[in-house]
């Protein structure tokens, strides 16, 4: 790890696996919402399966979406039409605190094609809304009686949204401790705008879950901050390392865990 202290990484892998519970917490408050409860363990193992897919699949995380709506209808035995108004619903908070965030963020950076990233994606969101108006009729029905029921309860949109805020919160923080460790006077801001402008550049449809384009991002703006180029890439590898690819070897291990559980359990109850 070089420069990096085991304490660092324990820390680090820490308030990445924060992050993830946050998550999965507002995930079940959402379907909650929605009168769709599923314990918290269930949302879990959706999520996992959701997250292993969006390692496959180039940029945006569209098909870690649809395997996260295709498994809540089963589970809860509810129409795709519903879970996919739950997965809208998240996805509406996550992406717009999010963008709030660049918009904070992004203008400090001295990399004048940023600019060019954030109106982008920009309009990468604006062509999903409008995809919206060619769903069948009876699943905007359901996506317009849940936008009704989010406007009628202000306090728990706001909840939603600030639960979303923490959550992107958390990610310049360890950044920012990572990047401390090669440049202790770095700059906060700066590192955060770095973080928020290298996930958008992962979320363009190039490469399965944003790979390369991200570290390349972010090393390259690192450079910018005075990094030496072995440190740039170094922190870049490792923060990705940490919040992507350890997500994905734990989310294949909770896989792995419940099917064997359950297997064991159907061959106890045969043998019963």
């Amino acid at each position: 790890m070089g420069m990096v202290s085991m304490q660092v990484i324990i820390l680090l892998v820490g308030l990445q696996i924060i992050s993830q519970i946050l998550v999965n917490l507002q995930w079940c408050k959402i379907a909650k919402f929605a009168n769709v409860p599923i314990s918290f363990r269930d949302m879990l193992y959706i999520n996992a399966q959701g997250s292993v897919m969006d390692s496959i699949t180039p940029g945006v995380k569209i098909g870690g979406e649809i395997t996260r709506a295709v498994q809540m209808s089963r589970k809860c035995g509810i129409e795709k039409g519903q879970s996919a108004a739950i997965v809208a619903t998240q996805k509406l908070f996550s992406i717009s605190a999010f963008l709030l965030l660049c918009l904070l963020t992004v203008g400090f950076l001295q990399a004048q094609y940023t600019q060019y990233v954030v109106y982008g994606i920009l309009a990468l969101v604006v062509l999903i809304l409008l995809a919206a108006l060619f769903m069948p009729k009876r699943w905007r029905n359901i996506f317009a009686e849940q936008a009704k029921f989010l406007r009628q309860n202000p306090k728990t949109s706001l909840m939603f949204f600030g639960l979303s805020l923490l959550i992107w919160l958390i990610y310049p923080v360890k950044m920012y401790i990572l990047a401390a460790q090669f440049l202790p006077d770095v700059n906060i801001i700066y590192i955060a705008g770095i973080t928020f402008v290298s996930y958008m550049v992962g979320m363009i449809p190039i490469f399965p879950g944003g790979l390369g384009g991200f570290e390349g991002t972010m090393t390259g703006l690192l450079l910018t901050l005075g990094f030496s180029v072995s440190g740039a890439a170094l922190v870049a590898v490792l923060f990705r390392f940490i919040t992507f690819w350890l997500v994905m070897i734990l989310s294949f291990g909770f896989i792995a865990f419940c099917k064997i559980r359950n297997r064991g359990a159907r061959r106890w109850v045969k043998t019963s």
